[in-house]
């Protein structure tokens, strides 16, 4: 029994270990202009309001916050999927993402 839980934990360390070293730090950010944005994958909230505006080319202030929202969980979903560069694009009031060769 000792030994097929000392055999479970290692195989859990390794695969712990095998993830943390697939993790990106910083994924880019474009979305189809020339401006683009290096988001932290560890903390994709530290983006700012006047970032996701210049990237995403927002007009009006008052669709900020949800647009921001959007971007961050893309952010999230592509760092998740090992995506380091990604295209955001918009329609109307939602956002998607792709990997960027």
């Amino acid at each position: 029994m000792r030994t097929q839980l000392l055999i479970t934990l290692s195989a859990l360390l390794a695969c712990g270990a095998a993830a943390a070293q697939t993790q990106l730090p910083t994924i880019e950010v474009r979305a189809g202009t020339n401006e683009s944005v290096m988001v932290p994958c560890a903390k994709p909230g530290a983006i700012t309001d006047k970032d996701v505006e210049r990237v995403l080319s927002i007009d009006d202030p008052r669709t900020t916050r949800s647009m921001r929202r959007q971007f961050i969980s893309a952010v999230s979903d592509a760092c998740k999927a090992g995506a380091p560069h990604i295209l955001i694009t918009r329609s109307g009031s939602s956002l998607s993402w792709k990997k960027l060769q």
